[in-house]
């Protein structure tokens, strides 16, 4: 997942770059960084596990309306 893929899937899921930082628990300058060119012409890129994690996410958000509409507050 690129920088740009990334900044895309926050948007599906209505998440900003602020929220993902305090849902993970990872500096918003770490996120901020990711996608960017060093000095030395390395890219720093988006976290191995970021896109499973927003994959996961997208399903128990999924999983919780679907368990209001059935049940309510149970």
């Amino acid at each position: 997942m690129n920088k740009e893929e990334f900044i895309n899937r926050l948007k599906e899921l209505n998440i900003s770059k602020k929220e993902f930082s305090e849902m993970t628990d990872i500096p918003y300058s770490t996120i901020n960084n990711w996608g960017t060119t060093r000095s030395d012409n390395k890219t720093l890129p988006v976290a191995s596990w970021v896109e499973s994690y927003l994959n996961y996410y997208e399903k128990a958000k999924k999983f919780d309306y679907i368990k209001k509409e059935v049940c309510g507050k149970c």
